[in-house]
């Protein structure tokens, strides 16, 4: 009765600590990311109104703040780890920052700058089916995962938004992961991944004209429920049966 008693102290034990860590996902004196938004004039105005998303690249948790009137934006809180942060707003070019990552208890502070959009005159407008360039520029790259190995990822959707006009292009990788796109007009653009069962990735990159870029991204595997269950109460169960090993054995405790 003795041996049972301490047995079922040790599992009570356990499973309380690892579901108050999993449970913490706003930690009190977590770690702080916060930052300005402002505009692409020399005079450097601040962005009120502009929504900030905060991401955790490794659970997919978001975070969503606005900026308030001097471009400020702030979120405490934050468990450690990798963090993607985007800005927009109606009016302005959508901005992915470069990852982040903040240490426990840690604070970093990002300035981004978003440019207003131009609308063109009429007569200025260029046709969209006239947005691929003979001889244009050329994105392509590589997916893979974020395994040692690095294992290409197929059947990934890469879409391809000019920033400037937001024509979209839509490409697919093949089986060594790899994608292209060529005949682009040079200019800004966002690329973003996606893919089921995988976390998104967006980024931003600038094309010279005629110019070519190579980008490889990685892809996290989104964890299933089983997977959520193991992480959380695996390694209880695994401990209690080799706890019952013992008591069943007859080895002293």
């Amino acid at each position: 009765m003795f041996r049972f008693s301490i047995l079922f102290l040790l599992v009570v034990c356990m499973s309380m600590y690892v579901v108050i860590v999993y449970a913490q996902e706003d930690v009190v004196g977590g770690a702080t990311i916060k930052g300005e938004v402002i505009d692409t004039s020399p005079e450097q105005n601040p962005i009120e109104g502009v929504t900030v998303t905060i991401v955790n690249s490794a659970t997919g948790k978001e975070y969503t703040v606005k900026t308030d009137k001097d471009g400020a934006y702030e979120k405490k809180g934050l468990p450690a780890g990798r963090y993607m942060v985007s800005v927009s707003k109606p009016g302005y070019g959508d901005r992915v920052g470069r990852p982040k990552v903040v240490a426990v208890g840690g604070e970093i502070f990002d300035r981004i700058k978003m440019r207003k959009k131009v609308v063109a005159a009429p007569e200025n407008k260029v046709d969209a089916a006239q947005e691929d360039v003979v001889g244009g520029a050329t994105i392509k790259g590589q997916v893979i995962d974020v395994s040692p190995q690095q294992r290409p990822i197929a059947g990934v959707t890469v879409k391809i938004v000019n920033m400037a006009t937001e024509k979209e292009h839509t490409v697919t990788t093949d089986k060594d992961g790899a994608y292209e796109k060529k005949g682009l007009p040079a200019g800004r653009y966002m690329i973003s991944i996606s893919k089921p069962g995988y976390g998104d990735r967006v980024r931003e990159k600038v094309v010279p004209a005629r110019g070519e870029i190579f980008d490889r991204i990685k892809m996290r595997k989104q964890e299933n429920i089983f997977t959520f269950l193991w992480d959380i109460f695996g390694y209880v169960f695994l401990s209690l049966f080799i706890l019952f090993i013992l008591f069943f054995s007859g080895a002293e405790l």
